[in-house]
């Protein structure tokens, strides 16, 4: 995609010529927000780096990418301090009891999920270019690091907490070390090799695992560490021994949890009390269960507690890496990488696109090395983001990244003095809360749109993840599924020639490759631009982001140049070359035309096959579109949107010719489908036709429009084959 890129930053930069004026000022209008060092070379050159003075230039130029802040706080403001203050009070609230909880769900002492919520935050805040991101301990990870520490030791030699602790910060290193490289060396693409429909399939099956765990917690019983299908069978079995105190108490908190999910939607729905929302629903349930326990001495009759917390300041040490203990790490190392930050692209690209911001992978990846290395050194285990609270966080008005910065520090004060105030909450409350946020990581939106659109190929590729990963362990769940993206992209990928953009030919109605046609003229406010491969899953995202890199280019050529050419006001999107689109590419283009729709930026769909308009249809992106910007040809689209440029409401009939209209574009005709090989045919016949008709005509072509004839004596695979009348 580099190349091509590159070939449309020159066309576009050629294309719009100054015409005196000042430059216009467009707005911050792009997809993924202005990117102002794209010209920026990441990494030092060898020439800066032998010449003290530019190195030290370069190191200052480059430093603010890597390091945000340098650059927003600058404009930081009152409003800004508001927001990120709200949040990061409602998020803390949260965080508290969730890294307690989380922290036994690795098999953790309980303080190592508060101080797994300190230092990374810091660090990333500093760092990490996703504003409403939360950061921190969070189930998924922790349930994959409590089944890698599960198989540390022996039955005879069981590792103790402290001991299991200092593995665990030693695989956070590795986490940031691998993560850190990952990213410096652009490896950001791992953001796309997981299917959208297989990482959910791990998702739902780890919530199901997380569920299971928590069942001897939730009854009282010790039902030892076991794969979740034979500890839901051995806890249905074993129900006769379970604690009739625990099982209510555990049951009052499950409904609370549930119930007030319920509560606050209906505050906010029915009653418009959209604060409703902030209730700290897991902070209340602490709560009352602490005095409730304190009052009656709950611990006395069966009820297992926290007990004490040693809390205070983590002293910093470094993690130790013993060779053999090395190799056995690794690999995980490898995985726990793969799935957090995959899981943190996806909520982080999303956040990027609702707020109109731009972050990169590969930089987000250095972010995390960093709080990972930096946090493993201060007791901290492998940490990513947290879905729920990132949701959270954004609902409650964080501006920046310093909202995550002052959630750390009311961590910290947390750590240091008030963990004393947890010492009688209940292990059954802590098991509820993880509960609950298990069935938060469900995705049965996904396998409804699934079925909905008859996507046979995506629901196998969930089932094989779900099963592998409920059946297996965890650990294999997770090779099973990345072996098969890896498989399929291996499968489906053949040309990385992704997209074309296409230019008018002067003096026709003919639309050329601006790669290989420099000649051709760009079309004032529209993007016209064609699909020459199949898209799916592993490229979505890429075509995602290149239509945003050049909406980018195109406005800063205005800029730039002053031409006061129309800043982009429609895309045509040629789907000639494209048989059929998998659920994750359907699902990603319904975004992006709302979301361009929600910018006064018309899209249209040119050539359309039936299956395609099928698969549109039943996952109601057809609706979303409607049929008024769906065309046979790229000249009927381009000069509807034309005509139609101040008058959105305004249909009018458009004329047309089969005969060439669906061959625009001849350059690239070996790719067309066969209906183009039949529109060439019915082109050949009309020829034929003409030319029999000459002496009756009154003029050598049939008129096509104002200004354009149809040359009967032209060569149909000549660019002159429309020409001036």
């Amino acid at each position: 995609m580099g190349e091509h890129l590159k070939n449309t930053r020159e066309w576009i930069q050629h294309s719009v010529k100054s015409d005196g004026n000042d430059p216009v000022q467009t707005e911050n209008r792009f997809l993924f927000g202005s990117q102002e060092e794209d010209e920026v070379q990441e990494y030092l050159t060898k020439e800066e780096l032998a010449n003290p003075i530019q190195a030290f230039k370069a190191v200052k130029t480059r430093l603010p990418m890597y390091v945000p802040i340098i650059n927003w706080i600058k404009s930081y403001s009152k409003q800004d301090l508001i927001g990120d203050l709200a949040s990061s009070i409602t998020v803390a609230i949260m965080l508290v009891p969730q890294g307690l909880a989380y922290a036994l769900l690795a098999g953790l002492p309980p303080v190592y999920g508060l101080y797994s919520g300190w230092l990374p935050l810091v660090i990333y805040s500093f760092m990490g270019s996703c504003k409403q991101l939360a950061v921190g301990p969070e189930a998924l990870l922790s349930v994959l690091l409590g089944s890698i520490l599960a198989g540390m030791g022996g039955e005879e030699t069981p590792l103790l907490g402290e001991e299991l602790a200092a593995i665990s910060h030693s695989l956070a290193f590795l986490v940031g070390i691998i993560s850190f490289l990952f990213g410096v060396f652009q490896f950001g693409f791992l953001g796309s090799i997981l299917s959208r429909w297989v990482l959910a399939g791990f998702i739902n099956a780890v919530a199901f695992i997380i569920a299971i765990s928590q069942l001897d917690a939730l009854l009282g019983v010790n039902l030892g560490h076991m794969g979740p299908y034979e500890k839901f069978y051995e806890a249905l079995k074993n129900i006769h021994h379970a604690q009739t105190s625990t099982i209510i108490l555990s049951v009052g908190c499950i409904v609370f949890l549930f119930a007030m999910k319920f509560i606050k939607q209906a505050l906010v729905k029915k009653l418009g009390w959209k604060n409703a929302k902030y209730i700290p629903d897991i902070m209340i349930i602490v709560v009352v269960c602490i005095v409730i326990t304190s009052i009656w001495d709950l611990d006395q009759h069966g009820i297992k507690t926290l007990g004490k917390v040693d809390g205070g300041f983590p002293i910093p040490k470094f993690p130790t890496l013993k060779y053999a203990q090395l190799q056995e790490l690794l690999p995980q190392a490898f995985l726990m990488v793969i799935v957090g930050f995959v899981e943190a692209t996806a909520v982080s690209k999303s956040l990027a696109t609702k707020h109109n911001y731009s972050i990169s992978s590969n930089r987000e990846l250095v972010a995390f090395g960093t709080a990972n290395i930096f946090g493993s050194m201060f007791r901290s285990y492998p940490v990513f983001s947290s879905i729920p609270r990132t949701a959270i966080q954004d609902q409650a008005g964080s501006r920046t990244c310093l909202s995550g910065f002052l959630t750390s520090c009311l961590l910290l004060i947390t750590c240091l003095f008030l963990t004393g105030l947890f010492k009688n909450l209940p292990n059954a409350t802590m098991a509820s809360i993880i509960f609950v946020a298990a069935f938060g990581l469900l995705e049965l939106h996904e396998v409804l749109f699934l079925w909905k659109t008859r996507s046979w190929g995506d629901l196998a590729q969930f089932m094989i993840a779900f099963l592998a990963t409920f059946i297996l362990e965890v650990e294999l769940g997770i090779l099973i599924s990345v072996g098969m993206c890896i498989f399929l992209v291996l499968k489906h990928s053949s040309s990385p020639h992704v997209y074309s953009v296409l230019g008018r030919v002067p003096g026709t109605n003919r639309f050329k490759d601006v790669a290989k046609f420099p000649e051709a003229e760009p079309i004032e406010g529209i993007l016209l631009i064609r699909i020459d491969e199949v898209l799916y899953f592993a490229n979505i995202s890429q075509f995602k982001q290149l239509l945003a890199e050049i909406e980018r280019m195109m406005d800063k050529s205005i800029n730039v140049t002053g031409s006061g050419s129309t800043p982009l006001q429609s895309i045509i999107i040629n789907v000639v070359n494209i048989p059929v689109m998998d659920a994750s590419a359907l699902l990603t283009i319904e975004e992006m035309v709302e979301a361009y729709h929600s910018r006064n930026i018309k899209i249209a769909f040119v050539q359309m096959s039936e299956k395609i308009k099928e698969s549109f249809k039943k996952s109601g992106l057809y609706d979303i579109i409607t049929p008024q910007y769906i065309f046979d040809s790229n000249y009927e689209a381009v000069t509807f949107l034309e005509n139609n440029a101040h008058h959105p409401d305004v249909h009018i009939s458009m004329p047309t010719n089969s005969a060439f209209e669906e061959n625009e574009d001849d350059d690239h005709m070996s790719n067309n489908s066969n209906s183009l090989k039949q529109n060439q045919n019915q082109y050949q016949q009309h020829h034929h036709n003409s030319m029999h008709s000459e002496e009756g005509s009154p003029s050598n072509g049939a008129i096509l429009a104002d200004g354009l004839k149809f040359d009967d004596y032209s060569d149909p695979d000549s660019d002159e084959f429309i020409t001036k009348k």
